[in-house]
């Protein structure tokens, strides 16, 4: 069984776990700092105990949610994790009023684009060479009605 459930402060290291795995890209006390401006849009996925994903989102402006990050532990992929993961991420800012929710993604990561817009997610644009190792990112965005 899938828990959904804030962020604490003792989650830190199953995060910092998860993003190594999956992405290494941020810096690992970007969460904590995440989790201190953000408490109430940091949410994990805990099975029998073990955190095995998060979403982190926050408002980007007045209406416009974002995603910062989604990650589940590659053990876990395929569960319906991420799915109830960014369900829950969806409805907090939803909470908020946004009307629209934004993200970027790798180009090249085909599987994460049709994640997104399994769940309703379009591109809208491109920003270029995003990324650390200068890879593009899809700009993708879900209107809420």
């Amino acid at each position: 069984m899938i828990i959904i459930r804030k962020f604490k402060p003792s989650d830190f290291r199953w995060v910092i776990d998860i993003e190594r795995k999956v992405f290494d890209e941020h810096d690992p006390y970007l969460y904590m700092q995440f989790y201190e401006t953000y408490p109430e849009s940091f949410v994990v996925a805990e099975i029998n105990g073990f955190v095995v994903g998060y979403v982190a989102g926050f408002m980007a402006k007045e209406g416009v949610g974002r995603v910062f990050s989604l990650a589940v532990h590659p053990s876990y992929q395929n569960r319906g994790v991420g799915g109830n993961l960014l369900k829950e991420i969806i409805w907090v800012l939803q909470r908020f009023g946004v009307t629209e929710i934004i993200l970027e993604v790798r180009s090249g990561n085909i599987r994460a684009r049709r994640f997104y817009e399994r769940h309703g997610f379009r591109q809208i644009g491109i920003k270029e060479k995003y990324y650390n190792d200068a890879e593009n990112a899809c700009l993708m965005k879900l209107e809420i009605k």
